[in-house]
Order: structure tokens, then sequence, then C-alpha cells
């Protein structure tokens, strides 16, 4: 009787202290996940960061620390989903000690320090007039500090990031000469004044910028924006979770770029065997909107995908929503030639989660030749391939089933290569449910995949030194068939966010083999939107993790 006893006394003990251990594993993954906001995102415009090297220095230290932190919880205590969460933070902890430690894009992109063009959002966003005004005093408040401190640590002269750089700072003074005081002015407010003062200085203190990028930055040290084979494959080990080194996805890349380019010949000679499918390519980009309708002509197709969507079953989304179509602020217009999409963050006074899709506007001061061009790059083709992307049931559902999920962590983080694959995953999507009206249209979806397919040789090719700025721009233009300045914004784009663009095809690739695993798995009992439904609602993380959970 006492041996019996004392074993029940023994596996008591037992038992507390293994629960004390796992609650404490627990409660130090909780705590670093409630960090992370500072950790990764340096406070932002409307967190109180100066941009100072100070600053920086001291948010790499924390990223450091946090990372080691995280490496000592015992994830053998952990349940499932916070094992995937640790291996998540872990990843994204990592990608932040790259980028501050390795790539220092704040040395030599004058972009880095103009997080005022975040006050846009503020001021078009949801929220009462009480915290906009609010947010957009301490934002006024932080530029001059931020463009002073860009100034002093501003060291490499990269001659594109000084060129694009100087083009969104010269479209940003509208921001402060007209935009920001219209809304201060459109009501009467005891703040008035005081905000109308801070945005005077802030415009003072950007035109102080401006000089210096015209005079000064050119007198720096020449360098250039490669971040080297090293930090790259690093990246795609530490920070994507892939099983790929530099050479295999350059490899895999072409390989793939290959493969779409075979089955565009395939189906131009379908469409019409005397043609090349660059020469269809052609007769289908010079079928597009009149330019006073171009932003009708976008919402049209976003209405249109939003239909099949939900009449096909194929997502569903339960809750209140809504997708705009806007012209894109003018500063921002040569950061990408066609447009960027907005996700809702936050339901508005009517419970609506408003998401906006802004294009690049057609101008009539534009010569004829630049007009022909726009033209062009925003066909029917592009148009129809592309709301489905952007919208339904692309980023914005994506967005809105993100924003739903119950996990901290994965409802506040993503990385490119699950949403920018799934935003090209509903691409090829909506071409298997018939939404595309006809051949000539999933013509345009190859090409525009074989874009993807570019993007994967060029980002590799770029930071590792295989390929020079112009031959990437070559093979934008003459094998995907961009026109030239099309195709530099495209490239541009690449050389400040290393490994982002490899997120579309790369992404697409795995849910497709991920949709098929799953298939095989779930038999008879399979649909697209059930495989849907379980994907989104996991998050939005490197798709080994998605894997991982999809199939536990």
């Amino acid at each position: 009787m006492r041996f019996f006893l004392a074993t029940i006394f023994l596996c008591s003990c037992v038992n507390n202290s293994g629960t004390k251990i796992s609650n404490e594993s627990i409660s130090q993954l909780n705590e670093i996940i409630d960090n992370l906001d500072a950790s990764l995102g340096w406070g932002g415009i409307d967190g109180g960061n100066d941009f100072s090297s100070e600053r920086f220095s001291e948010g790499y230290k924390q990223v450091q620390e946090q990372l080691t932190n995280l490496q000592l919880i015992d994830t053998s205590l952990l349940t499932f989903d916070e094992k995937i969460d640790w291996e998540f933070a872990q990843s994204l902890i990592s990608g932040r000690v790259l980028n501050q430690g390795k790539m220092k894009f704040w040395q030599k992109d004058p972009r880095e320090y103009m997080a005022f063009r975040r006050i846009g959002n503020t001021i078009e966003g949801p929220g009462s007039r009480e915290s906009k005004l609010e947010k957009l005093s301490k934002s006024l408040t932080l530029v001059p500090a931020q463009l002073n401190n860009g100034m002093k640590q501003l060291e490499v002269y990269v001659p594109r990031f000084q060129e694009l750089g100087l083009f969104m700072a010269e479209n940003s003074k509208i921001l402060f000469k007209e935009e920001i005081p219209a809304f201060i002015k459109s009501e009467e407010s005891e703040e008035n004044d005081k905000l109308i003062t801070l945005c005077n200085s802030a415009l003072e203190s950007l035109e102080v910028f401006i000089n210096f990028l015209k005079t000064d930055l050119p007198n720096k040290p020449a360098g250039d924006f490669a971040i080297g084979e090293e930090t790259y494959e690093a990246m795609l080990k530490d920070q994507f979770l892939l099983d790929f080194n530099a050479e295999e996805l350059y490899n895999f890349g072409w390989e793939q770029f290959k493969k779409t380019q075979s089955e565009l010949e395939e189906l131009a000679k379908k469409i019409n065997p005397s043609k090349t499918w660059q020469e269809l390519i052609i007769e289908i980009k010079n079928d597009y909107p009149q330019p006073d309708s171009m932003i009708q002509a976008h919402q049209y197709w976003v209405d249109k995908s939003r239909e099949h969507m939900l009449s096909n079953d194929l997502i569903p989304i339960p809750w209140k929503e809504k997708v705009t179509v806007v012209p894109r602020a003018e500063y921002l217009r040569k950061t990408s030639y066609y447009g960027n999409f907005s996700s809702a963050k936050e339901a508005d006074k009517d419970g609506i989660f408003q998401s906006e899709w802004m294009i690049n506007p057609f101008e009539d001061q534009w010569d004829e030749e630049t007009k022909q061009q726009y033209m062009v790059e925003h066909d029917w083709g592009v148009i129809i391939v592309t709301a489905p992307h952007e919208t339904y049931g692309g980023h914005h559902v994506q967005g809105l089933y993100q924003l739903d999920n119950p996990r901290k962590l994965r409802r506040e983080n993503g990385i490119s290569l699950f949403s920018e694959g799934w935003g090209l995953y509903n691409e090829q999507l909506m071409q298997e449910t018939n939404f595309f009206p006809n051949e000539r249209i999933h013509l345009r979806q190859l090409q525009l995949r074989l874009w993807r397919n570019a993007r994967v040789i060029y980002d590799v090719g770029l930071h590792t030194k295989r390929l020079t700025y112009e031959e990437a721009i070559e093979l934008m233009v003459k094998e995907v068939g961009f026109l030239r300045w099309a195709g530099q914004l495209e490239i541009d784009s690449a050389t400040s966010r290393p490994g982002y663009f490899i997120g579309y095809f790369l992404g697409m690739h795995e849910i497709l083999a991920m949709r098929e695993e799953y298939k095989k798995k779930m038999g008879e009992e399979f649909s697209l939107k059930d495989f849907h439904v379980k994907l989104l609602e996991i998050g939005n993380m490197p798709t080994s993790l998605m894997r991982k959970s999809l199939m536990h």
C-alpha cells in the first residue's frame, strides 16, 4: 500500500512539474509573439521611430535577442499549432536579422526614409476624424527627423535608387501642399493651426531632402543593390524555409520559364496557326478600354470575379466587404508600372471591410507615344486576368481570412511566398473554372504567368550577380513582351525587395502541389471549396508550414 501511494505521489509531482514547464514554454512563446510588432516593424511612422542609427542599432540588437530567446524554448512541450507558430516566428525574426544585419537598405535607398507616404492611408482609411488627426500629428512631427536622419545615414550611392527616391520625393510635395491641408481644413478644429504648422515644417524638410538627393548623394561612394549569394541563400533557408539554394532556384526558374513558353506556343497554334504567340499578344494588348473608362473597366471585372467565385462555390465570404478601384497616388506611380492593392485592415463604421485596388491612371498631359504605351499595358486581357489576383478570390479574400485568424501571430504577419502565390493561383483557378471569356484571354494569362516565371530568374540573378540590371530588363522586354519602361519599373521593384518576387510563381507552384496532396488524402470527399477554406484558415506563412498544417 505504501509503495502504491508513493507511486501516485511521484506521478503527481512529475505531472505538475511537466505542466509548469509546458506553461512556461507557452508563456515565453506568447511574450515573443506579443513583442513582434516592435521588433519587426521598428515602430513605423505612427510608432515614434525617427529612423536614427541608434534606433536601427537598438532594433537590430532586439531582434537578435528575440531570436536567441525563441531558440531557447523547449518546443517538445508545445502543441502542434504552437510549434508551427514557433517556426513561423523564427522565420520572421530571421528575416529581420538578415535585413538589418546584412542587406542594410537603410544605408543606400532614400525611399526607406519616406514613411510619410503612408499618411495617405491614414487620411483615406477607416476610423474617426479624431483618431486620424492624432495619427496625423504624430506622423507629421516625425517627418523632419526621419528625413534628416536619412541625409546623415545614406552612405552608398546607387544611381537608380537615387533616381527613384528623387521621383518619389518630388511627387510627394502635393501631399503636404494640398492633400493634407485639405483634410485638416475640411472641418473646424482647435488642432487645425498646429497641424498646418507641422505640415509646413514637413514640406520644408522634404525640400531640403530633395536638394540632398540631387547634389550630395551622388558624391557618396558608389555601390549596387545586390545582397550577394551568401545572404540570398540564408534568406531562402532561414526566412522562407525553402530547400533551394541559389543555383537550384535559378535553374528552377529557367526550367519553368521554358515550360510556360511551350504552353504559349501550343495555345497560339490552336488560336491561329499562322501567328506566333508574341504576335497574338500584340493583337490582344491592342484591345483596351477607352482611357476615360479605365477605372470603370477595372471595377466591372472586379465585380464579375466576385460573382464567379460565389456562384461556383469556390470560396465563401462570411463578412460584409467591398472592393473599390481608385486612381493611384501620383508619388507612387513610378514604383511599379501598373498599380498596387491595399487590403482592408479593419471594418468601417458600417461594419464593411473595404479594400482598394489602386491603378496608375491615364493622364491627358502625356505625349502620344506615352499614351499609347500606357493603353497597351492596360488592355482588357490584363484587367480580366489581374482582377481575380488582386480581389476575388485573391488578396482581398485572403486578407479577410487572415484578419479573422484567431492566432495573433498569423493574424498580424504574412509572407509573399503564400500571399502572392495565392494571388497567382487565383489566376490559374479562374482559367480552370472557365472565368475567362475566350482563349485569347487564356493566352494573356499564360503570358502574365511567364512574367512571374521571369521574376524567379531575375530576383536570384540580380541579387547573386548572375544577371546584370540591363540583362534583367532585356529578359522582360525580349522574352516576356514588356515595353522597356514597364520592364524597368518591374526590375526596379525587385532590386529593393530581395526575395519578395519569387513568392508569386514559387508560391503558386507550392499551392498547386498541396492541392494534389490534399486531393489524394480526401479522395471523393475533396472539394475546391473545402481545400481553399482549410488553407486560408491556416494563415499566411512559408509554404512548408502551410503544408504541415494542411496535412496534419
